[in-house]
C-alpha cells in the first residue's frame, strides 16, 4: 500500500497469480527514484524485505518512522531562511516528560531508542518520556545547560549509519541533518561507524562539544555542532596504525577536560591507552605507565592497554582514576604514573566509574566477573565504593539483587546526579534502571523491560521557562540570523 500510494504503481507485476507471487517472494520491487524521498523509500524497502527478521516487527514502527520523515521534509517556517538550516523531527505519537524548574532529568540510551525521565528534588517518583529514535542504538547523550540551554544531545545509529541530533524542548522535536554533521574528511580513507561519546566544553566555551568516535578518534565543534572538525593531532598520531579494536570496536569512548589547564584534555581508547595533549590537541603523548594489558607479550607496554573508563574531579585535577579490562588504578601527578588500586574488591575488571561530584576521594564502581563472564560477580548485583582515595572499597547492594542478578554495567550506563545527598544511577544490559536517593546507601528500581541500556546521563533543570520554542524555530532562527552577522549568532546561540 506504501509503495502504490507513494508511486501510482504496484511493487511486484506479472500475467498470472503464479508469476505475482513468484515475484512477490524472489524479486526486489522496481527502484523508486524522485519525487519519492529516500526516507520514505528506505520504510517500504524495509517493509518488503524478503527476511521477515528485517522487516518492521510492529505498526507503531511503522508509524514513527513515517513520522520522522514527514517531520524532516517540514518546510521552513520563515519561507526567506537559508535552504541549508537543519530539518527536524516532531515525535507526536511519543509519550514526553513534562519538565520543569528544578526537576531531575535521567537521558536513557539504549540499543532500541532513547529515554528521558523526569521526577522533582525528592526523586521518588519518575514520569517516563519516549522511546524517541525506537529500533535505533543510542550510545552517546548529553544535556548541555550552559548559556542558559537546555540542550540534549544524543547520536543515534541505524544501518544506513551514525547521526548527531539535538533538541532544545525536552525531546518534543529534534534535529533530523540530511547528511552526517560528523565526517572523516575524503583523504582519511575512513567512514564513520559510531560516535561513542558527546561531551559539552568548558563553562564559557558554549559554542564548544567534543564528540569521541569509531573508529578511534576525536571531533570538535565551535559552533555549537554546526560544523565538525576532525582533531588530526591524534588521528595523525605514530600509534594510531597499531591500536586495536576492543570487544566493542576501535573506539574514543572517554573524554576528560581539565578544570585548571585550559588546553589539557584527556582520551581513553579501547583499546590504545590514554592519551593526553597539553595545547590543544595539537600533539598527544601516551600515559599508561603502569596499566597492565594481560593480552599483549608485553604486560605494560607504553600504548595499547584497553582502558575501560577514566575520570577526574575538579577539585583536585592532578588526580584520576581508571577502570581498565583487568585493573583499577589511580595516578596523582596527571596521568604521568598509575597506581594499583584495586584493593578488597571481587574483580578488577569492569567498566562503569563515576567520580562523587563533591567528594574528590569517593568513587563508585560495578565489578563484573571477567572478562569471559562479563556479569555481576557471583550473580550479585554490588555497587563498589571508595571514600579514601582507592585505599579501601566497600559494597553497597542494600536494594539491589542478590541472587541469580548476572548483570552487566556498560561504561557510560552510570552517572551521579549534582543534588545533595547525590543521586547514583546506572542501567544493565537486561534493561534495568536503578537509582539511589542517599549516596549508594540504599537503591530502588527505577524501570525495567527496558532495551538494553548503553547510556545513563542526569542533569538538574535550572530554568525550563525557556523552552516552549521548538528546535526546528530555533534552529532556523539561528541559521538565518548567521547569514546577517557571525557575531550575533554566537550570542544567541549562547541563550538558547
Amino acid at each position: 500500500m506504501l509503495y502504490e500510494s507513494a508511486s501510482g504503481r504496484i511493487p511486484f507485476e506479472g500475467r498470472t497469480g503464479f508469476e505475482i507471487s513468484s515475484a512477490i517472494m524472489r524479486e526486489p520491487p522496481s527502484l523508486l527514484g524522485p519525487p519519492v524521498p529516500p526516507g520514505l523509500w528506505a520504510i517500504i524497502q524495509r517493509c518488503l524485505a524478503k527476511e521477515p527478521a528485517q522487516r518492521y516487527q510492529r505498526a507503531g514502527e511503522v508509524q514513527a518512522a513515517l513520522e520522522a520523515v514527514q517531520s524532516g521534509a517540514i518546510v521552513s517556517a520563515d519561507p526567506g531562511a537559508e535552504q541549508s538550516a537543519p530539518r527536524t523531527t516532531v515525535f507526536h505519537s511519543v509519550r514526553h516528560a513534562q519538565i520543569k524548574k528544578g526537576d531531575s532529568l535521567l537521558l536513557v540510551g539504549t540499543t532500541k531508542g532513547a529515554f528521558l525521565l523526569r521526577s522533582n528534588a525528592q526523586r521518588n517518583r519518575w514520569d517516563v518520556g519516549g522511546p524517541y529514535f525506537h529500533g535505533q542504538v543510542v550510545y552517546a547523550m548529553a544535556y548541555d545547560g550552559r548559556g542558559g540551554q537546555h540542550r540534549i544531545w544524543a547520536s543515534t545509529h541505524t544501518y544506513w549509519g551514525t547521526l548527531l541530533r539535538s533538541s532544545d524542548d525536552f525531546g518534543k522535536s529534534w534535529t533530523n541533518p540530511q547528511q552526517a554533521p560528523i565526517r572523516f574528511p575524503a583523504d582519511t580513507g575512513i567512514s564513520l561507524k559510531n560516535i561513542w561519546q558527546i561531551t559539552p566544553g568548558r563553562p564559557d566555551e558554549p559554542n564548544v562539544l567534543y564528540c569521541g568516535v569509531e573508529p578511534a578518534a576525536l571531533f570538535e565543534t565551535r559552533d555549537a555542532g554546526e560544523t565538525w572538525s576532525l582533531v588530526r593531532g591524534l588521528f595523525d598520531h605514530p600509534h594510531r596504525p597499531r591500536w586495536m579494536s576492543g570487544n566493542g570496536g576501535l573506539a574514543l569512548h572517554t573524554i576528560v577536560l581539565d578544570p585548571t589547564e585550559r588546553q589539557r584534555i584527556y582520551v581513553a581508547i579501547s583499546a590504545g591507552g590514554v592519551y593526553r595533549t597539553d595545547d590543544g590537541g595539537s600533539t598527544w603523548t601516551a600515559q599508561n605507565r603502569g596499566v597492565r594489558a594481560m593480552f599483549m607479550p608485553d604486560k605494560y607496554p607504553e600504548f595499547g592497554q584497553c582502558v575501560h573508563k577514566i575520570a577526574l574531579h575538579p577539585d583536585r585535577p592532578e588526580r584520576l582514576f581508571l577502570q581498565n579490562h583487568w585493573g583499577l588504578y589511580r595516578s596523582d601527578d596527571r596521568a604521568e604514573k598509575w597506581t594499583d588500586i584495586a584493593n578488597g574488591v571481587p574483580s578488577d575488571f569492569g567498566f562503569a566509574m563515576v567520580v562523587h561530584p563533591r567528594n574528590p576521594d569517593c568513587v563508585y564502581i560495578v565489578p563484573v566477573e571477567s572478562d569471559e563472564f562479563r556479569c555481576a560477580c557471583d550473580g550479585r548485583l554490588r555497587v563498589y565504593r571508595t571514600r579514601n582515595g582507592g585505599s579501601s572499597w566497600e559494597p553497597l547492594s542494600r536494594g539491589l539483587p542478590q541472587k541469580g542478578a548476572y548483570e552487566t554495567v556498560l561504561r557510560d550506563a552510570m552517572t551521579a546526579d549534582s543534588l545533595d545527598p547525590v543521586g547514583i544511577y546506572f542501567g544493565t544490559r537486561s534493561g534495568q534502571l536503578f537509582g539511589s536517593r542517599d549516596e549508594g546507601k540504599t537503591w530502588q528500581k527505577i524501570l525495567d523491560g527496558l532495551p538494553s541500556v548503553v547510556c545513563v546521563r542526569s542533569a538538574v533543570v535550572e530554568d525550563a521557562a525557556a523552552d516552549s520554542l521548538p528546535t526546528m524555530m530555533k534552529k532556523t532562527h539561528a541559521t538565518s540570523h548567521r547569514a546577517t552577522s557571525r557575531s550575533k549568532s554566537v550570542t544567541r546561540r549562547s541563550k538558547r
